[in-house]
C-alpha cells in the first residue's frame, strides 16, 4: 500500500508546454533523461530577463553540466499539476517545454499568514511501476512533514519506497544543522538521514552521530546570493545509485522544497514551531 494522496494527470492540462511528446521518454514509466550526479549544484538563470525571474538551472558538479531546469510557478494559474498552489517544477530537459518530471509546492493556496505556518509540502512524483495510472506522465503525491525536534531544531521528514525493485518503503528525514553541527557558519546546511529504528517519531532526536546514517549533504548559498543557491551531494548509498533513481528524484526534489521554504523563512525553527501548534501536528 503506497501512502500516495492522489493522482494528477498532466493530461487534464492543455497547455502544450506541459505535454509535449519526448523521444527520450520512456514508455514504461516517465523518467528522467539524465540521471543524477552526486554533485548537483542549483544556479540561478540569466540566459534572459524572464528566464531570470521565472527559472534556476539544476546543474551537476560543473556549472557548464546544465541537467534540468527548474520553473517557478507562483500559483497565478491553474497550469500545470500544482494548478493554484505555489511551488516548483521540475521540467524534463533544460527548456520550459519540456515535460514536468517532478513538482513541489504548498499544500493548499492559503492567505499568507496561514501559509507561512504550513508544516505540509506537496511532492509530486512519478508513480511506481506498480501504481495503476491512466497516463504514464500521471504524477502521485507525497507529503514532507515539517517537524521541530526535542533538540530544538528542525526536520522535514517524508517515505518513499526503497531499492531498484522498490519493494520497500521506507522514512527519511532532512535535518536542519545547529551552529555546534556545521562545519561552516556561514551557510545553513541539512542533512539527510535514515532515522534509526528507535526514532519512533519525527520530533525525536539522536543522541550520537553513530546512530544516523548520512545520505545526502545539502548546503545553502548566502541567502543574498542570486547566482549559487545550494550544493547537494549524495553519499554513501545514496551516492551508488543502489536507493532507485525514483528515491534520488524525491531527495531532489525535497531539496528544491527546502530551497523554496527557506526563501520564504519556512526552514525556522520559531515558524515550524508556531506551525505545529496552529496545525494540531
Amino acid at each position: 500500500m503506497h501512502s500516495t494522496e492522489s493522482i494528477t494527470s498532466l493530461d487534464d492540462d492543455d497547455d502544450d508546454d506541459v505535454r509535449p511528446a519526448s523521444s527520450r521518454m520512456p514508455s514504461a514509466w516517465f523518467s528522467g533523461y539524465r540521471p543524477f550526479p552526486p554533485v548537483i549544484n542549483l544556479y540561478g538563470n540569466f540566459s534572459g530577463v524572464i528566464d531570470a525571474v521565472t527559472t534556476m538551472k539544476l546543474c551537476g558538479a560543473d556549472k557548464n553540466d546544465f541537467l534540468y531546469v527548474v520553473e517557478i510557478h507562483h500559483g497565478l494559474t491553474p497550469r500545470g499539476p500544482l494548478h493554484f498552489r505555489p511551488g516548483l517544477y521540475l521540467r524534463n530537459g533544460t527548456k520550459t517545454n519540456a515535460p514536468i518530471l517532478a513538482a513541489a509546492g504548498d499544500e493548499d493556496r492559503e492567505p499568507l499568514l496561514m501559509s507561512t505556518f504550513s508544516v505540509k509540502s506537496l511532492i509530486m512524483l512519478p508513480p511506481p511501476p506498480d501504481v495503476e495510472v491512466k497516463n504514464p506522465r500521471d504524477l502521485v503525491t507525497e507529503i514532507m512533514y515539517a517537524k521541530k525536534t526535542s533538540d530544538g531544531t528542525v526536520s522535514f521528514r517524508f517515505s518513499i519506497e526503497v531499492g531498484l525493485k522498490m519493494k520497500s518503503r521506507e522514512e527519511f528525514e532532512w535535518r536542519k544543522l545547529t551552529g555546534k553541527d556545521k562545519t561552516n557558519t556561514q551557510h545553513a546546511r541539512f542533512i539527510l538521514v535514515r532515522p534509526p529504528p528507535s526514532s519512533t517519531s519525527a520530533s525525536s532526536s539522536y543522541s550520537t552521530q553513530e546512530e544516523i546514517e548520512v545520505l545526502a549533504d545539502l548546503t545553502f548559498c548566502n541567502v543574498m546570493s542570486v547566482n549559487h543557491l545550494f550544493v547537494l551531494e549524495l553519499k554513501g548509498a545514496a551516492a551508488s545509485g543502489e536507493m532507485g533513481d525514483r528515491w534520488t528524484l524525491m531527495v531532489v526534489v525535497t531539496a528544491l522544497r527546502l530551497y523554496w521554504l527557506r526563501c520564504y523563512g519556512k526552514t525556522n525553527k520559531a515558524v515550524v514551531g508556531i506551525g505545529q501548534k496552529l496545525r494540531g501536528k
